[in-house]
């Protein structure tokens, strides 16, 4: 499995369209025939998004220009189409929402688990980890249980734009991981699951921090 977990855009800085284009380049790079899209972490944008292109459709209308077939994960007649799909999760404020939708439907964590391909952003990525921060920052430090594709490990995107160093050391003291990952914006991390922590590589004008607690 590839996985390339970016840290997110942050608003109000013109991140969000080099994001788009990094996102875009990189799967028609990995050239999947379908990709099935997971959407549920911003299923209602807020007026901050809208404004800055994360609307509704945003993905399909990204990789319209392709030959790849864009497939909802919010639509069972889509679901019902996949064969072996690449995966990508977008991002947004309902982390707790994606991971309760992946939990209640065992068909997308079977894509999930078994595709070779996975391209993600912010809450996305923190979802790939075996924990993740239920809440935003200063919200609250409840910790929930992700995807588990990278094991004892947790993540942060956004990481040096929020300042979240600290959070991060926090966080893995909390839920006892062992690895903490930061992502900064616009910036993948990009590793084989069964090959991390020893084999990992950066893509992106930001930083990826790999802490081995």
């Amino acid at each position: 499995m590839k996985m390339y977990l970016f840290g997110g855009a942050e608003l109000g800085f013109s991140q969000v369209e080099p994001l788009k284009k990094l996102i875009k380049e990189i799967i028609i790079k990995e050239n999947p025939k379908q990709i099935l899209h997971i959407p549920f972490a911003r299923l209602v944008p807020s007026e901050d998004d809208l404004r800055e292109g994360w609307t509704p459709g945003w993905f399909k209308e990204l990789m319209i220009d392709t030959n790849i077939e864009i497939l909802d994960g919010g639509n069972e007649e889509d679901i019902l189409k996949a064969k072996s799909p690449a995966i990508f999760i977008n991002g947004g404020h309902g982390r707790f929402d994606l991971i309760n939708a992946l939990k209640n439907n065992p068909s997308l964590m079977k894509y999930i688990k078994n595709t070779s391909l996975i391209v993600s952003e912010s809450a996305g990525s923190m979802a790939m980890g075996q924990c993740l921060r239920r809440n935003r920052a200063g919200e609250g430090n409840e910790i929930i249980d992700g995807v588990g594709l990278l094991k004892d490990t947790i993540i942060e995107p956004h990481y040096t734009e929020r300042h979240s160093e600290q959070l991060l050391l926090d966080e893995m003291k909390a839920s006892k991981m062992s690895f903490g990952i930061g992502i900064d914006c616009v910036t993948a991390l990009v590793l084989d699951p069964k090959e991390f922590p020893n084999k990992w590589e950066k893509l992106g004008p930001g930083n990826v921090y790999v802490i081995n607690g």
